[in-house]
């Protein structure tokens, strides 16, 4: 299921790709100022685009004449929408190396996953965008896409997470 774009190719990532999506999410964990969050690992990687239970897709992007270089990756996987009754398509991820921005490739990205969520009845196609990234909001809008302020990510991680687990169900009855 590849496709071709000008100079560029976008197929579906294999296991031999994982050391190259690494690399490329570490620069967009520097890109985005949370390199200290990025624990990603190869095997871990694996494990979920290619292991037992999936839990994302991976597609990548190569320039034509050098098929085994990668210069972008994108993860998406399904979320549900109890309102719609449908699964939806999420976009996790889309990173394109610096020096091969510009040329239509984000562009051609949403639209091949705009039209993966059509195909596959889905609901609604969506990302969450960082609210300093002025020219990905705009290029978005262009698209389309609404940024939905009333909205917040909501997030437990961590020790957060763990606390949280660990609770008695007890003690959180009290005014039940």
């Amino acid at each position: 299921m590849s496709e071709v774009f000008g100079n560029y190719v976008l197929r579906p990532a294999t296991p031999t790709d994982i050391p190259q999506i690494v690399n490329l999410m570490r620069d967009m964990a520097i890109f985005e100022k949370m390199l200290d969050q990025f624990e990603a690992t190869e095997d871990a990687i694996f494990e979920n685009i290619f292991g037992k239970e999936p839990a994302a897709k991976a597609l990548v992007i190569t320039p034509k004449d050098q098929p085994d270089h990668l210069i972008s990756y994108v993860f998406w996987f399904h979320n549900y929408s109890t309102f719609k009754a449908k699964r939806g398509l999420y976009l996790e991820d889309i990173y394109i190396a610096p020096e091969h921005r510009n040329q239509g490739l984000g562009s051609f990205v949403l639209k091949h996953l705009a039209q993966k969520a059509v195909e596959l009845n889905c609901g609604r196609f969506e990302w969450v965008v960082l609210d300093w990234n002025q020219n990905a909001i705009e290029f978005y809008q262009h698209h389309g896409a609404r940024v939905l302020p009333e909205w917040r990510i909501v997030r437990l991680e961590g020790d957060a997470l763990r606390e949280l687990s660990s609770r008695s169900l007890k003690s959180s009855n009290k005014t039940c």
